[in-house]
């Protein structure tokens, strides 16, 4: 696992870095988009359903959502619909998104993971892949997923490590580091615990639950319960790149998030303390854009 994580540092840092080179701080999204992304779009939506729906939650996203969707764009994969679940954004958000030939499902204010919610059962792919607006696609990466669902009936959902580009290097080698270890508490637990900035799952599967809970742990909560009843698997020949944005809230803060998740993941006993639930309430309040709990509110310790 730790020589896979070095492997795509050396072999995807260039293409990745580029894109977002080439792209800037604000990417084009005019005429040139216009004539290829959004006709493969409303081809392949109009009359063939497509094999993935890709899962996009927004709220004010104008400054990566177009870096994802060109990522989209680019991949060797084409059969697929994207649709945007905007949350009411103040911005170009949703006008980026149809400038693409993005579906718009708008949503009022709910939070990201009820808006993931209301996409997935407008979706009209067979397989739904939950990502964030502010990821970036390797080329491959749709390809590589549906080798995979094609060649196994049985699984149900696969999701993959998450590399933060612009991460500073305390960051990238955490991340590294929670990687591996959410991989061996896998392999003896069979216990999934994905990240929805890439997690693809069957429709059909998704829509016979209730979804994902409305908290920060959302989506490492959701596939830890669909894994006791589907296959739902890690697949370290993949990545998914984001932005390093969670970790501009400095070392410190960042690394009390992750101990919480750390201890949602793979401390079962610490689930229920008094601690991890007075956190997961401040993150909880943290994660919801109507608003951002004070510090005086964190809980002590």
């Amino acid at each position: 696992m730790f020589w896979n994580l070095l492997a795509w540092r050396v072999e995807l840092r260039q293409p990745v870095e580029n894109l977002a080179d080439q792209l800037g701080d604000n990417p084009p999204h005019g005429d040139a988009e216009r004539s290829s992304f959004p006709s493969r779009i409303a081809t392949r939506a109009n009359f063939i359903p497509p094999l993935f729906s890709i899962i996009v939650p927004t709220y004010n996203e104008e400054r990566f959502l177009p870096r994802l969707l060109e990522s989209i764009r680019r991949q060797k994969f084409e059969d697929y619909e994207v649709i945007v679940a905007d949350d009411s954004s103040t911005d170009m958000t949703q006008s980026i998104a149809r400038t693409y030939g993005a579906r718009v499902v708008n949503n009022n204010g709910i939070g990201e993971f009820p808006s993931r919610n209301a996409a997935a059962a407008a979706a009209k792919g067979s397989i739904l892949v939950f990502t964030g607006a502010d990821a970036l696609m390797p080329q491959t990466l749709l390809s590589s997923a549906a080798s995979k669902f094609q060649k196994d009936p049985m699984l149900a959902g696969i999701y993959c490590p998450t590399y933060p580009y612009d991460a500073p290097v305390w960051a990238k080698v955490e991340f590294a580091i929670f990687h591996v270890l959410n991989t061996f508490i896998y392999w003896i637990t069979k216990e999934a615990n994905a990240s929805t900035a890439f997690f693809a799952v069957r429709t059909d599967l998704f829509r016979n639950t209730p979804g994902f809970q409305d908290t920060c742990f959302g989506d490492s909560t959701y596939t830890r319960q669909l894994s006791k009843t589907a296959r739902i698997r890690p697949c370290l020949d993949m990545v998914i790149f984001v932005s390093g944005r969670r970790t501009r809230m400095g070392m410190k803060d960042f690394n009390r998030h992750h101990i919480g998740l750390i201890m949602n993941v793979v401390l079962k006993p610490f689930r229920e303390s008094r601690w991890l639930r007075a956190e997961n309430e401040y993150r909880n309040r943290v994660h919801s854009r109507l608003g951002q709990a004070p510090i005086q509110d964190r809980p002590k310790g």
